[in-house]
């Protein structure tokens, strides 16, 4: 079936070693494109074999069903992450993380990529939900996106042109693949002021949320202006609830995390806890910003 690709592919793969949750079953396939023309062939025989295809970045916002799905994973991590910066602009794969890209362009004295280093994702999961932390997202220095489009041919879109909303892009729901993103980089007059900013905002998240556990991070869209659904949570009693090896952390109630061997399932009915209780105590309805696959 994918005889014509030299990258790495494995059948009846388990989907826990690629998601930060760690929960959920096998995928048939497993591929891991290391190009452009890995991701056109997969792309060409999904079409031409009516099967289900699923991107992977790095996989910090899903959970993989239990049961696993009947279809091909793509994982886009680091055979497509390269990274170049010209001209006061930055390209950059779609593997390519985010904490990593945020260092790098603070240790090139590049501003206005600080609020990345606290966002654990890739390039195309982050353009495609239009990822965001301290007050900014990706719409602020976003210039460009280039992507396959559903007969795999090579697209590029403005920034103006793809749709940006809170955690939403024109991407979302359609089988567009993102490839690369070009972002504005400009240098700061103070070049060891974006490294201190970075550092700053690492340090704030470190002491702010659990680390070295399993999780998705957020679970509910916590918009700018409130409700935040961390202190929601909180004031209706959940933090430290727990069903199976799946626990809403004692630490930030928007957290959930796995406490090893946790089921999907478990951690979907904690959200739907979470959701529910929130609801009929307070009266507010959390937007849920993890994505079941």
């Amino acid at each position: 079936m994918f005889g014509e690709l030299a990258c790495r592919v494995e059948s009846n793969y388990s989907l826990k070693s690629i998601t930060t949750m760690a929960v959920g079953g096998r995928c048939s396939y497993y591929v891991a494109p290391q190009s452009v023309e890995d991701l056109q062939t997969v792309v060409r025989i999904c079409r031409d074999r009516d099967a289900r295809m699923v991107l992977i970045g790095n996989g910090s916002n899903i959970i993989v069903d239990d049961e696993g799905l009947d279809g091909i994973v793509v994982h886009i991590g680091k055979g497509l992450s390269r990274m170049r910066l010209d001209q006061q602009l930055l390209y950059a794969e779609a593997g390519a993380t985010l904490p990593n890209m945020a260092f790098k362009m603070a240790k090139e004295g590049v501003k206005g990529f600080e609020f990345m280093v606290s966002i654990p994702g890739t390039v195309g999961g982050a353009v495609m939900m239009n990822a965001g932390s301290s007050g900014k997202e990706l719409s602020d220095v976003l210039h460009s996106v280039t992507y396959l489009d559903e007969n795999g041919d090579c697209r590029t879109k403005l920034a103006e042109e793809c749709g940006l909303s809170f955690r939403h892009s024109g991407f979302t729901g359609t089988r567009n693949i993102i490839l690369s993103a070009v972002f504005h980089a400009p240098y700061d007059d103070d070049k060891n002021k974006p490294m201190l900013a970075t550092r700053e905002i690492a340090n704030v998240r470190k002491k702010k949320f659990p680390m070295n556990v399993a999780t998705v991070g957020s679970t509910f869209k916590s918009p700018a202006n409130g409700p935040h659904p961390g202190k929601c949570i909180e004031a209706v009693g959940l933090k430290g609830y727990q069903i199976g090896n799946a626990e809403i952390s004692p630490v930030h109630g928007n957290w959930i995390i796995n406490r090893g061997n946790a089921a999907s399932q478990d951690v979907k009915d904690l959200i739907q806890l979470m959701q529910s209780t929130v609801a009929a105590q307070l009266g507010i309805e959390m937007e849920q910003e993890v994505i079941y696959v």
